[in-house]
């Protein structure tokens, strides 16, 4: 089984079954989708007839990652939630309300440990759903990216039972990633944590270093394995062809770092549906 554990959804949803030819034609099995960017993410210069690019109200781009995961349960929905919204919690209560299987950050205008945001974070864990967290260089329309270098999320672990990832080996810091990983590891090891910290493989890093940082997760002598998710950072409608080639670009990489069958199947699937608390 393969889960692709990164997709966005674009400015427009295709029909639940061509959403599902397209898994079909990537040899995907399951999905995480991601539910529209929050309003915080709009560009002036994308409104057109009163929406904003693709970033939805939170009540509509609840209803639409619901819609389609309600088409099948190869829809695995998130919510993709701004912490310094007004209604932040209310919106936690209604996404898992509604079915929520977890829930989406890009720290765009705070850092992962500030007061509010970790309010959230921790309504978030009482309620038993994981948290995807974009990590590394941010391609917005501000200097977004110091939000988001692994450090920074070092805070996390001090709330009880956070399942969270860090997407994109936080390229290009994919050695701190690294580092904050062993130090989350050390104290899991000496029992002052009960979060638990994944690392989300998706590109990230571009083709050139791929081997390479494959290679420093699987030989890096952390316990590791059960860490690591496969993802695509695909967007609606989903490209069959460019996830194939995540594959193609992912086994060759795995193949270089040695990664035994039993490491692909937890990095396919087995660790995406721990990290889902299945």
């Amino acid at each position: 089984m393969i889960i692709d554990c990164h997709v966005h959804t674009g400015t427009d949803l295709v029909s639940g079954s061509a959403l599902i030819g397209q898994l079909d034609a990537a040899g995907i099995d399951r999905m995480i989708l991601l539910s529209y960017d929050p309003i915080s993410f709009a560009h002036e210069s994308e409104i057109k007839g009163g929406i904003m690019g693709k970033a939805r109200g939170p009540a509509a781009a609840l209803a639409a990652v619901m819609e389609m995961a309600a088409y099948s349960d190869r829809v695995i929905p998130f919510f993709w939630i701004d912490p310094l919204e007004e209604d932040a919690f209310g919106q936690v209560d209604r996404a898992v309300a509604a079915g929520i299987a977890g829930f989406k950050v890009i720290c765009n205008r705070h850092f992962p440990g500030d007061d509010r945001p970790m309010q959230v974070w921790e309504h978030i864990a009482k309620a038993g759903k994981p948290m995807l967290f974009h990590s590394g260089i941010l391609y917005g329309n501000g200097p977004w990216s110091r939000y988001n270098r692994p450090v920074g999320f070092e805070p996390l672990f001090d709330i009880p039972n956070l399942r969270f990832a860090l997407a994109h080996v936080s390229w290009p810091w994919c050695d701190e990633n690294l580092a904050v990983f062993g130090y989350w590891q050390n104290r899991k090891h000496h029992g002052t944590t009960s979060a638990e910290m994944f690392i989300d493989t998706t590109p990230g890093t571009p083709r050139i270093y791929r081997r390479e940082v494959f290679a420093k997760i699987y030989s890096i002598g952390y316990d590791i394995e059960d860490n690591v998710i496969f993802g695509t950072d695909c967007y609606t409608p989903y490209d069959s062809k460019y996830a194939k080639e995540i594959l193609e670009m992912d086994k060759d990489a795995l193949d270089h770092a040695g990664v035994t069958p039993v490491q692909r199947e937890k990095y396919y699937s087995k660790n995406v549906l721990r990290f889902l608390g299945k």
